[in-house]
């Protein structure tokens, strides 16, 4: 008995075997569909460099599925800058800052379609920017939907990406101030400037503005940033130049860039309620850990000058 349960056994394994033989893993899992990367989390962000005349971002289109494409895929992208109002209505107040889309002319698309080729997952649609156009303090967004696919369907829902744009340099970024002001008629008299300092790009690529004193300008508060900022020029030679972004009184200033340490070495002198008074001190880039922070912290010591 035993041996005919057993041959039982082994004909119906070799009859399910013979009517379906596919490996699961060699099968789509599930539909595949087009979609467009990051429509999910609503916003992505993307950077420009100032320090080019043109830069590049990307959206990128990706095929849903378990297997590589078996044929190359032609996605049309278009804008959507309704998308843009709806977020704007949706997630912003009367009062805030509201998005814009670029105007014309200053972005461009160099190729008419996205190309998922065959094998691949994914394909890029670039677009074209000249980052030059655009106010630091605008806030500005590129929407984007899929139009039409030559294979799959296209995905429906999350069929919108939002792209924040960010203008940046080699110089922007989180720094950290380590000086004191001082009336320049009364040099004991001292105050000490240890603050946190957020440089934004600006202008081209070696240029950014810094916050004297105040803290970078957050909704709700008085805009003082035409009265207490300053823009740093880094020049060839890594000497500073400073001029006033608006209306801060700077009445002279200069220093010293250096880009191994990325630390600006820094004084100027400014008039505030009719004093005049000397800042100095060190500006130097956010550091990843505490070691960096302790070579750092040295480094400003053994490089600190006492005679202001």
């Amino acid at each position: 008995m035993r041996k005919i349960a057993f041959l039982l056994l082994a004909l119906l394994t070799i009859c399910m075997v013979g009517c379906d033989s596919r490996i699961p893993m060699n099968e789509d899992l599930y539909p595949e569909s087009v979609y467009l990367v990051g429509a999910r989390n609503r916003i992505i962000n993307k950077n420009l460099n100032l320090g080019y005349a043109w830069d590049t971002i990307y959206a990128s289109v990706a095929i849903s599925g378990s297997q590589p494409t078996k044929m190359d895929v032609t996605v049309k992208v278009k804008e959507s800058p309704s998308s843009i109002e709806n977020y704007n209505q949706r997630e912003r107040v009367s009062d805030d800052i509201m998005y814009r889309t670029l105007a014309n002319g200053v972005y461009s698309f160099p190729q008419e379609n996205a190309v998922v080729k065959k094998g691949e997952t994914y394909g890029l649609y670039p677009i074209n920017i000249d980052p030059a156009s655009l106010h630091i303090d605008s806030l500005y967004m590129l929407a984007f939907k899929l139009e039409e696919t030559s294979h799959f369907e296209l995905a429906k829902e999350d069929t919108v990406v939002l792209i924040r744009l960010n203008l940046m340099n080699d110089y922007s970024g989180l720094y950290y101030m380590d000086g004191v002001i001082k009336p320049a008629d009364n040099p004991k008299d001292s105050i000490i400037y240890k603050t946190p300092r957020t440089l934004q790009a600006v202008v081209d690529g070696n240029t950014v503005r810094m916050y004297h004193q105040k803290n970078e300008w957050v909704k709700g508060t008085t805009d003082y940033r035409p009265d207490f900022c300053f823009n740093i020029t880094v020049n060839p030679d890594n000497s500073v130049t400073l001029n006033p972004w608006d209306k801060f009184k700077l009445v002279s200033g200069g220093g010293k860039y250096y880009p191994e340490m990325e630390v600006y070495d820094l004084w100027y002198t400014f008039e505030e309620d009719g004093i005049l008074k000397k800042t100095r001190g060190f500006v130097y880039r956010e550091r990843k850990n505490n070691d960096e922070v302790r070579i750092i912290n040295d480094w400003m010591e053994e490089n600190r000058k006492y005679d202001y």
